[in-house]
Parts: structure tokens; C-alpha cells; sequence
């Protein structure tokens, strides 16, 4: 479960703190979530789907964990 207001890690090592947890309300989409988070070292503001958020993909120390992971659970 995606946590707002927690700090996560993405693969390529940024850091981002989900602001929310929305619904898609496009018409073709409708009933989609996604991850609405923002860049801690550029302050911008991105929507993922929460589906791809949550991909399990290898990471560059070689274990499989989701693309974004909570920081307090990777190592350092």
C-alpha cells in the first residue's frame, strides 16, 4: 500500500514523497489509480499510474523490488 506523505526511492535513486492517491476520471480510464507525487531534488510535480508504481523491476543492486520502494526499506 502507497503511503502518503512517505519518502520513496525510485530505481534511478531520486527521492519523491507521495502527495496522493487518486482515481483516473477519464472516461476510458475511469476507475484507474494512480500516484500523484513530488521531486524532492527538482519540486516538480508527476501522476504515475499506480500500477507502474508499484512494478516489481530489478533494481541496480541486482534485486527485484517495486520501481518505487519506501527509502526506510532500501538499503544504503
Amino acid at each position: 500500500m502507497i503511503t502518503p506523505g512517505k519518502v520513496y526511492v525510485h530505481r534511478g535513486g531520486g527521492r519523491y514523497t507521495v502527495l496522493h492517491v487518486c482515481e483516473d476520471s477519464t472516461n476510458a480510464r475511469n476507475g484507474t489509480l494512480g500516484v500523484v507525487y513530488v521531486s524532492l531534488t527538482y519540486g516538480k510535480i508527476r501522476y504515475r499510474d499506480l500500477s507502474e508504481f508499484e512494478e516489481e523491476i530489478q533494481w541496480p543492486d541486482g534485486i527485484v523490488r517495486p520501481r518505487f520502494t519506501l527509502e526506510d526499506t532500501v538499503k544504503k
